[in-house]
Formats: structure tokens, sequence, C-alpha cells
């Protein structure tokens, strides 16, 4: 027989406003309550909780079958040198059930072959093409422009970078690179972007900040920002959130041109734990997306969204059990 309301627990929010507890079993959709506002704004649902964007849900308010994943790396997958638990199996579970799957990055400390060999040295199975990282974004960039950039970037990462001239720049390259971003470097890539007639600022990504073995540090994000602010500009960023990133990687995945490109976003879904890039980033672009309270998520991070994500999960452990029995993928 069909579960009805009572196979969830009803209880009384802030306000009097009626909320449900997540039942064992998962409810018809005649059952499952709309999308709710609390107080300050702030999203609840009650069993399921579907997002009600036009781009990812159908008519019927159901979101839209699972065809294609991205998963983010670094506090989703793993958590500095080491898997986070459970993510192998659920990594390798989530492959074998969607028709394509993409890694996407924003790491710029170390070059693609360092973050692969990490992953595949902890039980990642992980082919090259899946992977989809700004570095990479980013070499594609210059080389297509012929730049001759100034880099803001670790030795590191200078790797993907090899044989770029790098005489007279014309653009400035900035990257999560701790030796680099210090005053004297900042006001020799500002002197690069006022003199040199149409340079232009690359950010390899704008994140704010990511947790590291000591706590959260700053990434790349805040020195862009004092750079568009010093010299005037307006920074490329060939990352997440950017649109265009996630757009490259679906048609990558999903071997489609533009026209197809809107037919096939509401099919793909992000897992991540940034509410900024990975989620938000991924819904402007069509997307839908589910947050992980993973890596460097902080309590209430998904009620800074302006509409909230198909799912938040524990762990990736978690969202591939959502999507599962929500009935959300499908093999083409």
């Amino acid at each position: 027989p069909a579960a009805g309301p009572s196979s969830a627990v009803r209880e009384r929010g802030a306000g009097g406003m009626l909320r449900q507890a997540l039942p064992q079993r998962v409810l018809p959709t005649a059952a499952r309550l709309p999308w709710r506002r609390g107080p300050g704004g702030a999203a609840s649902r009650g069993p399921c909780r579907w997002l009600k964007g036009r781009a990812c849900a159908s008519a019927s308010g159901r979101p839209a079958d699972v065809r294609y994943a991205f998963v983010d790396i670094d506090g989703t997958l793993m958590d500095g040198s080491q898997a986070i638990p459970g993510a192998t199996m659920a990594f390798d579970g989530l492959r074998g059930s969607v028709g394509g799957l993409r890694l996407l990055t924003n790491q710029s400390q170390e070059p693609s072959a360092a973050t692969l060999a990490r992953l595949k040295d902890n039980g990642f199975h992980v082919e090259p093409h899946e992977f989809f990282g700004t570095l990479a974004a980013c070499r594609r960039l210059v080389d297509s422009q012929a730049l001759r950039p100034m880099f803001l970037l670790s030795d590191e990462a200078m790797a993907d970078f090899d044989g770029v001239p790098t005489h007279e720049p014309n653009a400035v390259i900035v990257g999560t690179a701790a030796g680099q971003l210090h005053y004297e470097r900042l006001g020799e890539a500002l002197r690069v972007l006022l003199n040199a007639e149409g340079s232009q600022l690359i950010a390899c990504n704008k994140g704010r900040y990511f947790r590291g073995r000591d706590g959260f540090a700053l990434m790349a994000g805040p020195f862009v920002a004092a750079l568009e602010y010093a010299a005037g500009c307006e920074a490329v960023v060939v990352g997440k959130p950017s649109q265009d990133f996630f757009h490259a990687a679906v048609r990558d995945v999903a071997e489609v041109d533009d026209v197809g490109l809107s037919k096939v976003l509401p099919h793909c879904v992000m897992i991540g734990d940034d509410w900024k890039d990975d989620m938000l980033g991924a819904m402007d672009a069509g997307m839908q997306a589910i947050l992980l309270r993973t890596g460097k998520y902080r309590p209430r991070d998904e009620e800074k969204l302006p509409r909230p994500p198909l799912y938040v999960a524990n762990d990736i452990s978690d969202a591939l059990g959502f999507l599962r029995r929500e009935g959300l993928l499908r093999v083409e």
C-alpha cells in the first residue's frame, strides 16, 4: 500500500510552521510536500524535497532523471591526501549508474597529473578523460589566444604550462599559490594589467577558501578581487562557478553541441561541498546539484543559496543513496 504522511514524524518548527523528518520509505508524488519558506526566508521542505526550478524539474515537479554526474574532488572525494570514508565505493557506484561522469575541480596548487595520482593512490578508478580541471581549461585559453602570461601559480602547477611564452606579458593568471600571492608579486601583476594594452586578468578560480591541514585557508578569489579593484577590470574565470566551465564539461561528457546542450543540462547533477562554486554555479548553468556536508561545508550553507539544491547529503555515499531511493538514476 502507498505510504501516507503518517510515515514521517511531523513536528512544529519556529513560527509554528509544519515540518517533517525524512521518512524511511519514499513517499508517492502526491504525498510530497512543496517547498516552503520559513523564518528569515530559509527554505524548508517535506519528506522528498524536490527542486521546483524550471531547469531541473519536469512538468510534474519531479526532478529530471540523472544521466550524467559531475563530482568535485577535494572535500568531496578527498580530504587532503586521504579518501573520505566510503567515497571510493560510492564513486564507483555512481559511475556505474549514469551514462557518463566527469570530475570537476578548481585545484590550482598542483598539476593535473598529481591530482589524478592522489585519486588513484586512494583506490579511485579514474581515467584521464574523466578529469576536467581548471588548470587544463586555463591552458586551453592561453593557447587559443596566444597569450604571454605572468603567472601567479605554484611551482608545481607550472608543470601544466610548459612551453608557454612569458616575455612581455599581456595577461596575468592567478591561482591558489601561497608563495606568489604577496605584496610584491601582486604589485607586478597590477603593472602588467595597467601598462599592457588589452591585457587580461585570468582566474583559475575565484574560490574564497578551502579547508587545509591547519583549518581554513585563502584561495585565489580574494586576491583576484584585489587586482580587479586596483586595475579596474573584470577577471575571466575559467573554473567553477563559471557557466562556461560547466557547459564545456557537459558538452564533453554528453557529446552534444550548443543546440543539444539545453536538452541535456536538466539531466546533469553536480555533487560537491561548496555552496557557491559547486551548487550555485551548477544551478545557474541549468544543472541539478547536491550539496555535501563534508570538506568546506559549514552549518546552514544551503540557506545562503537563492533556491534550494536538489538534496543536502551527509557525504557522497548518502548522495548516491538518495538518487537511488528516488529512482532518479538512468543509464541510457
